[in-house]
């Protein structure tokens, strides 16, 4: 895909990344304890299982981000794996949530400028 090709991987939920998310979420009162184990709060405002959970990008979603910025730079650069990897960009929303909000986007990755 191009967001792979320009962006590379998005990174994990386990990652430093990744936990630096959850930590923040935590600390909102959006990821909690149940008895069947962990639970997130998605951007449906409904509470699902944390291994439900996609790495989404916010508040700017990767092609919008790559197509005023990152293309710039090229792909796969210092600065687009930084921002990648940047905590800061990114909230958990469940998959189906984040995978259907991405299909409904109209913009689609402009080729590279660096």
């Amino acid at each position: 895909s191009l967001r792979l090709k320009y962006l590379g991987r998005t990174p994990g939920k386990k990652s430093k990344t990744g936990k630096e998310v959850i930590n923040r979420m935590k600390a909102e009162g959006k990821i909690r304890s149940s008895f069947k184990g962990p639970e997130f709060q998605a951007s449906d405002g409904e509470w699902y299982p944390l291994s439900e959970a996609d790495m989404a990008h916010e508040p700017m979603d990767a092609v919008k981000y790559w197509n005023t910025t990152g293309r710039k730079h090229g792909a796969k650069s210092k600065q687009v794996r930084k921002w990648m990897l940047d905590s800061n960009n990114y909230t958990l929303d469940h998959y189906s949530l984040n995978r259907s909000a991405g299909a409904k986007l109209k913009e689609r990755y402009e080729p590279p400028l660096g």
